[in-house]
């Protein structure tokens, strides 16, 4: 009973969420993408890194490929999810964006000709999409449990940091027990940390 409650709320808060996230003209997402890739390149946690797992973006999530270009410019090591099975990515290392191509889900991932997988304990922090977040790094995704098991099982050492544009943060997202909580959030506005 407390399960279905829980899921429920989930599920409005997701169609809330990601409403308001297509809401968002081509020209507004570009922006605050933009503002969001700057915000990213002044954290620590992401300008130290050395290897990290970011995410090639779905139209109406953040677009991150100019993180990613400027990062492979600097030699970074950077991988992207590779959907293997239900609820199951690996991480695979992208070298060019013109690597990529679409995946499961109709989300670009690397070519299968130039794949090769990432070792996820050599992360040093993982971007993580989403459809809501909390100020306390509560995390709502989509529903699949990709991004819960990868950071737990195979990237518990990694920072986690939250990539959302401010109108998915609620004031209180229901977790569970399986749920992972991000160390931080960055938005167009704002740089959070999470307690």
């Amino acid at each position: 009973m407390v399960h279905e409650d829980v899921w429920q709320r989930k599920k409005l808060l997701r169609r809330e969420a990601l409403a308001c996230r297509r809401s968002l003209s081509a020209q507004t997402n570009r922006a605050f993408s933009e503002a969001i890739e700057e915000r990213l390149k002044e954290l620590d946690a992401c300008r130290k890194a050395k290897t990290f797992f970011a995410f090639a973006a779905m139209s109406d999530e953040v677009q991150l490929y100019s993180l990613i270009e400027k990062a492979l410019v600097e030699g970074k090591r950077v991988a992207l999810p590779l959907i293997v099975g239900k609820g199951v990515m690996e991480a695979v290392r992208v070298r060019a964006l013109s690597d990529l191509a679409p995946g499961a889900f109709d989300i670009p991932t690397v070519r299968e000709d130039r794949r090769e997988i990432v070792d996820p304990k050599s992360f040093d922090c993982v971007l993580v999409p989403g459809a809501a977040f909390s100020r306390t790094g509560a995390r709502l995704g989509l529903g699949a449990g990709f991004y819960d098991r990868f950071l737990s099982e195979k990237a518990p050492q990694a920072q986690r940091i939250a990539v959302a544009f401010s109108c998915q943060l609620m004031e209180d997202i229901p977790v569970e027990a399986h749920d992972v909580k991000m160390q931080w959030i960055v938005t167009e506005k704002e740089r959070i940390v999470c307690r």
